[in-house]
C-alpha cells in the first residue's frame, strides 16, 4: 500500500490532466455514436430508397470521422501512458 502511494504521487498533475481530456474527447462521441447505432438497427421502418441514400451517406461520412478521430485519440492515450510508465520512479 505504501508503495502504491509512492507511485501515485510520481506522475506529474498535467499528464493525469492530459489523460482526462483524451477520454472527455473519447466520450463526446457518445451521443453522435447513438444516432448512427439507431439508422443502422431499425429494421421495422418501411424503407425510402432516396431517404437511405442520403442517411447512409451522411452516416458513413459521420462514421468515417469519428474512425479518424478514434484512432488518434487511442493512439495519443496510448503515448501518455507510456510517458507515465516511463516517468514512474521505482
Amino acid at each position: 500500500m505504501k508503495n502504491s502511494v509512492i507511485c501515485i504521487k510520481t506522475v506529474p498533475y498535467q499528464e493525469i490532466l492530459n489523460l482526462r481530456d483524451s477520454l472527455e474527447c473519447l466520450e463526446s462521441w457518445k451521443e453522435p455514436l447513438e444516432v448512427l447505432e439507431k439508422y443502422f438497427t431499425n429494421p421495422t421502418t418501411p424503407i425510402n430508397k432516396k431517404q437511405v441514400v442520403k442517411q447512409y451517406y451522411a452516416s458513413a461520412k459521420l462514421f468515417e470521422t469519428f474512425h479518424k478521430e478514434y484512432a488518434f485519440l487511442i493512439t495519443e492515450s496510448q503515448k501518455q501512458l507510456t510517458s507515465i510508465i516511463q516517468n514512474q520512479k521505482i
